[in-house]
């Protein structure tokens, strides 16, 4: 590893989320394996954050960008971060990221020029040209690498390629024939330019390259005099044809690679949009199974092959297909046993792998975090074509994604599981102290009255035995009210709460709540509007009387003796709703609390929820006109003044009405 150094100033202190060096890729898969190791390792030395940038020119290969993805994906590993930049010119591009970036230190490989570019000079001459204010480290080639040598092409060009060249050059050589008693020799030459340039656009650089070779031959065969030769005697007609073939040659090449890097551009947004549709896909699923679904549906209908999804069996000791498109998909064997070698070593077996080639599927095992999350099974034998370059980048990508949508959905699923633990902790806490206090106030008040009567009953007039009896029968009550909140509750937690649905006047539900009350409503003055006219409920009746009974029972604790309580009711502008409003003239709810009101056990002391209750009415209201597809919320009353619960439920449709009276 050499180190040169172009100024030995340094630039002023960065951003610490910027890189402190660059590495610069080539597109060569060895080469930039090797240089990715070495930086990880100069930066652990170092001690600094480093990127990892490749200049794309749009020229690459199919097999040159998945080689480099597979390096990207290493520089991932290692700790680097990725940047692609667009530009003609590696070396301008680098440096003015580098510059820009303000990093301290720029890493390069050693790489002799290949190919025919022998002229070219190396990359970190070139930087060094540049002069910028950072160190340019270069790295030794991983590997030595042959001499080139030109090499005979292993395939002829295509049908396609031909049959372009072809109509082209014919096309060309008639319209210029036809037109050679009009035309002079430079214009008829533009026929034949013409020809190069359709030959670029349709069938790329090669075919351009060979019609202007074509061209130049038939053009001085059969335009230049002496007619039927290649000789050439007048000084015009040589510099015609030279200038022809110059200007044939840098056009078709420059028209071959817009086409080439059109295409490249199709195909990467095509390949975008696929991956753009498949993460929203995955972002909407909520659960392992939907993403499962989603995952195997995407792959099939993309890649045209049946696919498998494998999981762990319910026993534990094996594999077993979870899910198949289409659902008649069997596996083997032999298959299984290549599953099961996927899922213990977390590598991928089957078709187009090193193990257990042979076999007509691909089990692919989907790793995050240490954790085998799945194996995706893809029989690959059905296709006529194996997979291509973009393909296997695609597969690899869209696993990569299903793997970590697997991974969310397993922590998510972990973290709930964690919250419902805390919570029925904290409820148990919770229902421990409620019940200490709410159990045991109304028992001792009942002894302790029941007691005066045994033992001074004789001394008692009648108006105190009667005093002493409704006590009993009023903390009586209280406690039956206290055990049916909690029975209710535990009902509604474990799900067993069933909706006997029935029609219902809405009216009648207010006067039978308001009937069991009883003597609570006596310290206040109750005010009932637009219940008449209101169409039937198709409720469950016991269940909405109860949440009835509860709200106004809170509205009636904290109101102010001789208080005011209002219950409104109507429907909303589309008339599919019930709103119920139910207001007090207490302390009001403050605005940070109106939400936590209907949490079970909420019993701050505050506003409207004192420490009278042991909070568990609104929350058993909320449950039942929830199970209803309801909902209800607290809200500040008329000008700011006391609290008002507002209850919603949902009218049934007049079809289904119409069905139940049937």
């Amino acid at each position: 590893m050499q180190r040169v150094t172009q100024d030995a100033s340094r630039p002023a202190p960065v951003d610490s989320r910027r890189p402190q060096m660059l590495v610069a890729l080539g597109g060569r898969s060895e080469e930039d394996a090797a240089l990715a190791r070495a930086a990880h390792r100069y930066a652990q030395r170092e001690g600094i954050r480093w990127w990892a940038v490749h200049v794309d020119d749009g020229r690459s290969a199919p097999r040159q960008r998945l080689a480099l993805d597979q390096v990207l994906a290493l520089v991932n590993r290692l700790g680097g971060e990725v940047r692609i930049l667009q530009g003609a010119g590696r070396a301008r591009e680098l440096h003015e990221y580098a510059v820009e970036q303000g990093v301290a230190t720029l890493m390069v490989g050693r790489t002799r020029p290949s190919g025919w570019r022998i002229w070219r000079r190396p990359l970190a001459e070139r930087l060094l040209r540049y002069g910028g204010t950072y160190d340019l480290v270069v790295v030794a080639e991983a590997r030595q690498r042959r001499r080139f040598r030109p090499a005979r092409r292993r395939h002829s060009p295509g049908w396609r390629e031909g049959w372009v060249v072809a109509g082209s050059f014919l096309v060309a050589v008639v319209v210029a024939w036809a037109l050679e008693f009009w035309l002079e020799l430079a214009n008829l030459s533009l026929i034949f330019l013409a020809a190069v340039l359709a030959s670029a656009t349709l069938a790329g650089t090669r075919a351009a390259m060979i019609t202007a070779a074509l061209g130049f031959l038939a053009f001085n065969f059969l335009f230049t005099r002496p007619r039927f030769s290649l000789a050439m005697v007048e000084r015009e007609q040589l510099l015609t044809v030279i200038f022809f073939l110059l200007v044939a040659v840098v056009v078709g090449q420059l028209a071959g690679s817009g086409r080439h890097r059109l295409m490249a551009l199709r195909s990467s947004r095509e390949q975008s949009h696929r991956l753009l549709t498949f993460s929203r896909a995955l972002s909407v699923a909520t659960d392992r199974e939907q993403v499962r679904d989603v995952g195997i549906t995407t792959l099939e209908r993309w890649l045209g092959v049946p696919v498998v999804f494998l999981d762990e069996d319910g026993e534990g000791t094996g594999l077993a297909v979870r899910s198949a498109v289409p659902p008649n998909a069997r596996l083997g064997a032999q298959e299984e046993a290549a599953a099961v070698w996927s899922w213990q070593q977390r590598k991928p077996s089957g078709a187009g792998t090193a193990t257990q080639s042979a076999l007509r599927w691909r089990f692919i095992p989907l790793v995050e975090q240490e954790r085998v999350l799945g194996i995706v099974g893809l029989e690959l034998a059905v296709r006529e074509r194996p997979l291509g370059p973009d393909q296997e980048t695609l597969v690899t990508t869209l696993t990569r994604q299903l793997g970590m949508a697997l991974e969310r959905t397993r922590l998510v699923a972990e973290l709930g599981a964690s919250r419902l633990s805390e919570e029925n902790e904290r409820l148990r806490s919770a229902l421990l102290s409620s019940v200490s206090h709410d159990l045991r106030t109304p028992l001792a008040s009942i002894i302790g009255s029941a007691s005066s009567l045994r033992e001074l009953e004789p001394q008692l007039s009648r108006a105190d035995r009667r005093e002493l009896l409704d006590g009993i029968l009023a903390e009586s009550e209280r406690l039956d009210r206290y055990i049916q909140n909690l029975l209710d509750m535990t009902r509604l937690g474990h799900g067993s709460l069933k909706l006997e649905r029935d029609w219902v006047s809405f009216d009648d539900l207010v006067t039978a709540a308001l009937k069991r009350l009883g003597t609570t409503l006596e310290t206040v003055r109750i005010e009932r509007e637009g219940a008449d006219g209101l169409p039937l409920l198709y409720v469950h009746p016991a269940l909405i009387e109860q949440a009835l009974v509860n709200v106004i029972d809170n509205a009636v604790r904290f109101s102010p003796t001789n208080g005011r309580v209002t219950i409104r009711a109507g429907l909303d502008e589309a008339r599919e709703w019930l709103e119920v409003r139910i207001t007090d003239e207490g302390p009001g709810i403050p605005p940070a609390q109106r939400g936590a009101v209907f949490d079970m056990f909420i019993t701050g002391g505050e506003g409207d929820r004192g420490p009278h209750g042991s909070g568990l009415g609104l929350a058993i209201c909320r449950g039942m006109l929830g199970a209803h597809g309801g909902s209800v919320e607290a809200l500040p009353g008329p000008d700011g003044r006391g609290t008002t619960i507002v209850m919603r439920l949902p009218l049934a449709a007049q079809e289904e009405r119409s069905r139940d009276d049937d």
